[in-house]
């Protein structure tokens, strides 16, 4: 997601090239429709990271990659967001007479881009690489492509009602990132009991067995939609929202993009890696404060694995102290407030 406004920049400055997208299969459904992309080109990401046999998976998968990709003849490749090792390296394999991206010295690109000195989100990254290319980022929004189809079926999932809709979206890739289900149950109840609203609970397929912890403690069934949307359903859903409340994740960004009210319960993570500020329709609430990445995982994960569902983790840092009265209180003001009735106009 945070990549859409560099490719809409990127075909803005160059609007006769051919720009190709090399991405996991999982972001097909984010970059293969936009506008601005002729081809994604899917790989399916290292299987065996933390183990033994990491580096030499990681040395295959990069050759045989860097192959398939140089024989397509690329004038220019670009790195964005993932600036780990891995990908330097195959950037340098591809062959490209330009490449561009974050640099630790020693890869050999024609445009370097000097690490940040401080933390900075996908997006500020990306402009940094698009400027040493020569093009400046629009810093226009997100954009996620939905199908009419898609649309029609969100409305169909969360039916009509009074009150306000809310959302509930509780999973993360790293449980390390996630509230205790019964304390977002005491929120939804909450919710019900003094707002009238209709609570709507989100997450991916994986994340069936957090929805129904959280309903079991909830004062009336919820609308569970959890494994049952594709992402453009589920950006619908999100778009149609009063307010959100979720933790760190791609629901986060989905409500940023489509300019839904929300509120996002930060643990023991540095927020500004992924643009988790805050803003005039996002309130992010982190008792814990910022904290630097990698200096709290006692499981040493972070930043080898793609996430952690380590049930110890859960609430764990600021989280813990983290109260149900806190999150009912912001929510329910955001409910009332004149900003959910402007940005919902948005």
């Amino acid at each position: 997601m945070a990549a859409t406004p560099a490719l809409r920049s990127l075909r803005a400055a160059l609007p006769d090239s051919r720009i190709e997208v090399l991405a996991l299969r999982c972001a097909r459904p984010v970059v293969g429709r936009s506008p601005h992309v002729d081809a994604v080109v899917e790989w399916d990401d290292f299987h065996r990271k933390g183990e033994s046999l990491a580096r030499v998976e990681k040395a295959a998968v990069i050759a045989t990659l860097g192959a398939r990709l140089r024989r397509r003849g690329y004038d220019a490749t670009l790195l964005l967001h993932n600036g780990t090792g891995a990908m330097r390296k195959l950037t340098r394999a591809i062959g490209s007479p330009v490449q561009a991206g974050i640099s630790f010295g020693g890869d050999g690109f024609s445009h370097p881009v000097s690490p940040a000195a401080e933390a900075e989100s996908a997006r500020e990254a990306n402009a940094r690489v698009l400027a040493a290319f020569g093009v400046e980022e629009d810093g226009g929004p997100v954009e996620l492509v939905t199908l009419p189809e898609e649309r029609a079926a969100a409305r169909r999932l969360v039916g009509s009602g009074d009150g306000p809709l809310v959302g509930i979206h509780a999973g993360a890739d790293w449980s390390c990132q996630q509230w205790l289900p019964e304390r977002f149950a005491e929120v939804a109840s909450t919710l019900q009991r003094e707002a009238g609203a209709r609570i709507v609970l989100t997450g991916s397929g994986s994340e069936t067995g957090l929805q129904e912890e959280i309903a079991r403690g909830m004062a009336r069934p919820p609308i569970r939609i959890a494994g049952r949307t594709s992402f453009g359903e589920l950006v619908e859903v999100i778009r149609g929202l009063d307010l959100l409340v979720c933790v760190s994740s791609a629901a986060s960004s989905i409500a940023d993009a489509t300019g839904t009210p929300s509120i996002v319960l930060l643990g023991p993570e540095d927020g500004r890696f992924t643009g988790m500020a805050p803003t005039e329709h996002r309130r992010v609430l982190q008792p814990g404060g910022l904290r630097l990445a990698g200096s709290w995982c006692e499981l040493g994960r972070w930043g080898v694995l793609s996430g952690c569902d380590s049930p110890v983790c859960r609430g764990v840092g600021g989280l813990a102290e983290l109260d149900p009265a806190t999150v009912s209180a912001a929510a329910l003001e955001m409910l009332g407030s004149d900003s959910l009735s402007s940005a919902r106009a948005c």
